[in-house]
């Protein structure tokens, strides 16, 4: 649900910008908020350190910014994206240190999956290799009838895998709401990320892309007329990831079988994140050729999986079997 703090306006106007740097003037926040700032915002550095127990740095927090070069002269400050605090990055790097997955369960888990996607060639598994296999054959095309195109195969994918049930605020939405989505996607920017490998992804460059096109996804969604009762459509770690695993294929989806796979198996600590993202890319650098030549072998059914599909099914199928 959306952020309902004394500085909701400030939240809101972030989540909305879709930028990655923001430089704000202290009289246009105090404009946003409807209300003056504290004399001490004007005379102490402090008053915008990036504490979870200040309510207005809280706000920003939460909406994915730091403060950044606060400059109280020219009143002004500079918000930056960020994706990870410092003491996730910490838990992340002794995760992934210590992980407990070997590369043979690894690959038995992948074959498990894809041997059910061969079940039925109308069931949902089928969802992701449409959808993915269309923006393929389609990237950077951006006229009208080919965006309307892709943003059916999102939608359906999306409904195939639950992003459509219970209170979602897609559930009042038609197909049309990914069209900005889309549209962004397309651009030729994210090239870089379609398909990506293991090794590029750990790029720090990558990897700030990736979080960029995945805060842009959340801005578009933001900036669309809310459905009833709701202040701002918010979106999940599980959708956007979900959205880049079937149409770029450069990430996992981090739904809930997922995450409790990666925390299990201390692959990393299953938040979206830069060094979340960089371990699942690290352990699947770690057993490159296994991985490779399974990868190689699965793509023989006509379309080639990306590295963080076979990540994607591994921990999916990890935490399924085990419920099943």
């Amino acid at each position: 649900m959306a952020y309902a703090g004394k500085y909701h306006k400030l939240y809101n106007y972030l989540i909305q910008s879709g930028q990655h740097t923001l430089e704000l003037s202290f009289s246009a926040i105090e404009e946003i908020l409807g209300f003056d700032l504290p004399p001490s915002a004007y005379k102490h550095q402090a008053w915008w350190s990036n504490t979870e127990s200040h309510p207005i740095a809280l706000t920003w927090l939460k909406s994915g910014y730091l403060s950044e070069r606060v400059n109280l002269i020219e009143q002004t400050v500079v918000f930056t994206i960020t994706d990870v605090k410092s003491s996730e990055s910490r838990q992340c790097k002794v995760y992934q240190s210590i992980s407990t997955m070997t590369v043979d369960t690894a690959v038995r888990l992948i074959r498990n999956y894809y041997s059910e996607t061969l079940r039925d060639p109308h069931g949902r598994y089928m969802s992701w290799r449409h959808c993915y296999r269309a923006f393929s054959e389609n990237r950077n095309v951006a006229d009208k009838h080919t965006i309307d195109y892709l943003s059916l195969h999102l939608a359906f994918y999306l409904a195939s895998w639950g992003m459509y049930r219970g209170s979602t605020f897609l559930l009042q939405k038609d197909y049309k709401v990914h069209i900005p989505i889309v549209e962004v996607i397309q651009e030729k920017k994210y090239d870089l990320l379609h398909g990506i490998s293991a090794k590029d992804l750990c790029k720090e460059e990558n990897l700030a892309l990736l979080m960029e096109i995945a805060t842009r996804i959340r801005g578009c969604y933001a900036r669309e007329l809310p459905s009833a009762g709701r202040a701002i459509n918010n979106t999940s770690d599980t959708l956007e990831t979900k959205i880049l695993l079937g149409t770029l294929g450069c990430v996992p989806a981090f739904d809930g079988y997922y995450v409790e796979s990666v925390k299990k198996n201390h692959i990393s600590q299953g938040v979206f994140n830069k060094n979340s993202v960089r371990s699942v890319a690290e352990f699947y650098c770690d057993h490159l050729e296994a991985f490779e030549n399974l990868r190689h072998e699965l793509s023989e059914c006509g379309i080639e999986y990306p590295p963080m599909k076979l990540m994607d099914m591994c921990f999916w199928q990890d935490t399924k079997q085990k419920k099943d």
